[in-house]
């Protein structure tokens, strides 16, 4: 028999704290359309928290991610880096557009880079577009005021609906 000393005690989470953990400001849809809703993901190393998606549903259907992240301190061996190609990779895959199998590690393939422009906090931002398999994503590599960057991933459908970006403070969520 396995016994365990460890506390039993599991505690989620909620938006408010992930944000007030963050410390910095994490981006968002401006003006999300009002029938959406959002989920805060968060992604850890070393107990250290460099990733935070604010991903857009409307009922079941996913629909927007927004990744903000931050660097690791120096002091961590292990690095934790994003990419939009990693990022579109793993849209398309949670939004079943892409049947990922784990065995052969197979993802799907950018077909095509093109050039365009985010709005961040109302300034546009110049940005390469990644496409594959209907959706896009857009990296913007250095937030003002903070350090990070932030990546933007959705369907070409709702792609004019969420490239307007705003960094909120934690205590709007």
């Amino acid at each position: 028999m396995f016994r365990s000393d460890r506390p039993r005690q599991f505690h989620l989470p909620t938006p408010r704290e992930t944000a007030e953990e963050w410390g910095g400001r994490i981006a968002a849809v401006r003006d999300a359309p009002p029938d959406w809703f959002f989920l805060v993901g968060r992604q850890s190393t070393d107990h250290y928290l460099c990733h935070i998606d604010i991903n857009y549903h409307r009922g079941r259907d996913f629909l927007a991610s927004v990744q903000t992240s931050r660097p690791l301190p120096p002091e961590h061996r292990i690095r934790s880096f994003t990419t939009p190609e990693s990022e579109l990779a793993n849209f398309l895959a949670n939004s079943d557009r892409f049947d990922f199998d784990p065995r052969t590690g197979r993802r799907p393939a950018v077909e095509r880079t093109s050039a365009g422009e985010l709005r961040l906090d109302g300034t546009p931002v110049p940005v390469e577009i990644h496409h594959s398999l209907g959706c896009r994503s857009a990296l913007v590599p250095e937030l003002p005021g903070q350090p990070g960057y932030l990546i933007l991933t959705a369907p070409d459908e709702h792609w004019e609906a969420v490239t307007d970006l705003v960094l909120r403070p934690p205590t709007t969520f």
